[in-house]
């Protein structure tokens, strides 16, 4: 009797690119917050800075030529200005995405700055709700808005929106930030005042750093309170599936791959 052959299992790969807020999760470059436009910001505040999209283009077809990456995700804010859209965001993100669509296809989890996004997107580009969106066994949003439920059957889910960094002090009180990876266990009774029948697994969570340098962070190891304090609301920072995991025994990543530790030790 013949014998039938067992399955092929997909291996499922995740890989923090080296130096690079940008990870590789099979032949999907993942990357997050590009805030493209945030420089007028800045030049409403009287700072006059050129703008940084040539520079984030170049990047980004480094990373993809470096990864050999097939897929881009994009999780969210790929625009700054909210409400509405600047001049600059209008004439550089169509041009943006049209150039990155000739090196692999895109796919977008709209964030909470991404007013009107939809309406200057190539038609190649796939943009999905704040929700977010399953692939390949894993699950991708911005972060600002709770996931469809869907989520709960993935591995990992990716978030962006927190723009995660840690605070470091020396002896004379001077401060630097360095951008982190965080991976942290979800919380199953805060899950469960708002998913019934949760899994026996629930996904580990992965907060994505942002891209564009030229936009703020939040220190995530500050206290709860004190991150509340400065960012009032979702639309500003701390999204709810953040909210809903175990922060203090969350392991944190410097971008050149040292372990910090826990979250906890880090305050």
């Amino acid at each position: 009797m013949a014998m039938r052959k067992a399955p092929v299992v997909q291996k499922q790969e995740i890989k923090f690119v080296t130096g690079q807020p940008a990870v590789l999760v099979n032949d999907t470059l993942v990357i997050a917050d590009l805030h493209i436009g945030v420089e007028y910001g800045y030049y409403k505040s009287g700072i006059r800075i050129p703008s940084n999209t040539p520079g984030l283009l170049k990047a980004i077809k480094e990373l993809i030529g470096l990864t050999g990456a097939r897929n881009l995700i994009m999780l969210g804010d790929v625009k700054h200005k909210v409400p509405g859209s600047t001049k600059q965001e209008l004439r550089e993100i169509p041009e943006f995405l049209s150039e990155l669509g000739r090196k692999t296809s895109i796919d977008i989890a709209t964030g909470n700055h991404d007013t009107d996004l939809k309406n200057f997107l190539p038609e190649n580009v796939r943009l999905h709700p704040s929700a977010g969106f399953a692939k390949d066994g894993f699950f991708f949003l911005h972060g600002h808005a709770w996931p469809d439920e869907k989520f709960l059957k993935a591995d990992y889910v990716f978030v962006g929106h927190e723009h995660p960094q840690i605070e470091f002090r020396d002896k004379l009180g001077h401060r630097f930030y360095e951008q982190v990876w965080i991976r942290a266990e979800l919380d199953r009774v805060k899950l469960a005042k708002k998913y019934k029948n949760l899994p026996s697994k629930l996904p580990e969570l992965i907060m994505v750093p942002k891209f564009n340098r030229l936009s703020g962070g939040i220190s995530m190891n500050y206290s709860m309170p004190e991150i509340e304090r400065e960012h009032k609301n979702e639309q500003s920072g701390i999204g709810v599936l953040v909210r809903s995991a175990r922060l203090r025994t969350a392991k944190v990543y410097m971008l050149d791959g040292t372990f910090l530790g826990e979250l906890k030790d880090l305050f």
